[in-house]
C-alpha cells in the first residue's frame, strides 16, 4: 500500500511540473508569435509529446487511492 501512495505521489509531482512546463511553452509560443516568428513547429510538437505523456499520467492517477478529477 505504502509503494502505491509513493507512486501516486510521484504521478501527481510529475503531473503538476508538466502542466507547468507546458504553459510555460505555451507562452513561449504566444511570444514568439507576437514578435514575428510565425511557425514554432519543434516548440509545438514537445508541447504535443508532453501533452500526450500528461493523458497517459492523468490514466495513472485514476488508479491511485482518493484521486479527485484534476
Amino acid at each position: 500500500m505504502n509503494e502505491d501512495n509513493d507512486t501516486c505521489a510521484r504521478l501527481r509531482r510529475l503531473h503538476a511540473h508538466l502542466v507547468h512546463e507546458i504553459n510555460m511553452l505555451k507562452e513561449a509560443v504566444n511570444e514568439e508569435e507576437r514578435e514575428g516568428v510565425v511557425n514554432p513547429v519543434e516548440t509545438m510538437n514537445v508541447i504535443e509529446s508532453l501533452q500526450k505523456a500528461l493523458h497517459t499520467i492523468h490514466l495513472e492517477l485514476q488508479k491511485c487511492p482518493g484521486y479527485v478529477e484534476i
